[in-house]
């Protein structure tokens, strides 16, 4: 059991006594939700091609997650064929897996395409906010328009009980998790979450250890309700990824840092 989840200054604790626990959350992150499988008994269910985007990331993400954005936004017109497809899907008949991957991938081949359609930038958010996250521009067969934040935070994280995810999405910046040079399918989701969170949870961007103490990515913070109610705490989520990690939880306590987060673009250069 982790000691501290950050080391919180006396200011943000004169705050809580002030406030409570609500305002912190606004501070800390998006508002905090219980988690829960409301897919889990559909085992059986159609499967959906990804594979129009799997070349999309294929030909533009780097090993290291980068993206070459200046070579999307000379031709889109792979990514915009998959973000059509996105929008004939019938998102009800598709398997609990099946769901998942497509939710995953939609975040990410939407983000794609609203980097490229203000590239170039330096971070995503020199966007204006209300043609960013919240803005319900884009179409899921079943679901309708949706915005990035109604499918992070309201068909992905209250619906399948998988903090993975957050080590999946990609919000185009340097202290997210890296994008992959593939696309997410039903039939492989549960292989590539597992992949893709031990990746980031071995790459000191993410994680790193310092004597007593792990420095964790700032998802740690944002989302630490989902990983608490996966795990116990969100240094035990960390630690089944990371065996130095796990290692010296059995030995005793550690102290928990939380890492600044980077919000550059994360292009390749």
């Amino acid at each position: 059991m982790a000691r501290s989840l950050a080391r919180i200054s006396p200011l943000l604790l004169a705050l809580f006594a002030l406030t409570g626990c609500q305002t912190l959350e606004k501070i800390f992150g998006p508002d905090q939700v219980e988690i829960g499988e409301a897919y889990g008994a559909q085992t059986e269910g159609e499967s959906f091609d990804h594979s129009k985007l799997g070349g999309v990331l294929k030909a533009v993400v780097r090993e290291d997650g980068r993206v070459f954005y200046g070579e999307l936004a000379a031709d889109t017109a792979a990514l915009d064929a998959y973000i059509a497809q996105l929008a004939e899907a019938d998102f009800e008949a598709l398997s609990r897996d099946a769901k998942l991957a497509l939710l995953i991938n939609a975040y990410n081949a939407f983000t794609l395409k609203l980097i490229v359609e203000y590239w170039p930038l330096k971070s995503i958010k020199d966007i204006p906010d209300d043609k960013r996250w919240t803005h319900a521009r884009w179409t899921i067969g079943g679901l309708g328009q949706v915005s990035l934040d109604a499918i992070e935070h309201q068909y992905l994280r209250p619906k399948f009980a998988e903090p993975r995810i957050h080590f999946a999405v990609n919000c185009a910046s340097e202290g997210c998790p890296p994008l992959r040079q593939f696309a997410y399918t039903g039939a492989e989701i549960d292989r590539q979450l597992e992949d893709s969170t031990t990746r980031a949870h071995n790459d000191p961007r993410w994680l790193k250890l310092e004597g007593d103490s792990v420095k964790l990515t700032r998802l740690y913070l944002w989302f630490r309700g989902d990983f608490t109610q996966k795990a116990g705490s969100p240094v035990e989520f960390a630690a089944q990824f990371n065996t130095q990690l796990a290692a010296r939880l059995k030995k005793g306590d550690v102290d928990v840092e939380i890492m600044e987060y980077d919000w550059s673009i994360n292009a390749a250069k």
